[in-house]
């Protein structure tokens, strides 16, 4: 997910005319596989490089998935300003990581609800922020951190 910079593949929402319903089979495996593909996608994949792909690049240029992703970046904002509670069914977050990224995620979170058509690689390396255990919203050892990756969504998202 590091290497890829400055790639701005886009996919509408809506599905290509003439391809029909996804199969249950398809839709199963791109549910089961989402963080994988995710972090394909972030790294730069084509979003038309296998069904899966093009399916989960459908899903995550929808506006109700962005809408999810920036309502978690938005919670984790003020979990992250909050106290720590002793038990939570949340998953925890790193909180200095994103206090200190505040301002970035503030604005990735405003651009996934209002922009439309956004290219997939911003909002796939989003998702990666925000569902990836590994990610350094949630891993404090993780080797990039949250203001980084929030700044490379954000330059994905524009378009050059």
């Amino acid at each position: 997910m590091l290497r890829a910079q400055g790639q701005t593949t886009t996919i509408t929402s809506r599905r290509p005319a003439g391809r029909g319903v996804f199969s249950l089979g398809l839709r199963v495996r791109v549910w089961a596989n989402s963080l994988q593909l995710d972090y394909r996608l972030a790294e730069g994949a084509r979003p038309t490089g296998s069904p899966e792909l093009t399916l989960r690049a459908q899903q995550l240029a929808g506006p109700r998935l962005r809408h999810q992703l920036s309502s978690a970046l938005t919670a984790a904002l003020k979990a992250a300003s909050q106290p720590r509670r002793p038990s939570t069914t949340r998953a925890p977050i790193v909180a200095a990581a994103v206090l200190d990224a505040a301002g970035p995620l503030e604005r990735l979170a405003h651009e996934l609800r209002t922009l439309s058509d956004p290219p997939v690689r911003g909002v796939a390396l989003a998702s990666y922020l925000v569902c990836d255990p590994t990610s350094p919203l949630h891993n404090r050892h993780s080797p990039v951190s949250v203001r980084e990756i929030a700044q490379r969504a954000r330059s994905a998202l524009v378009r050059p």
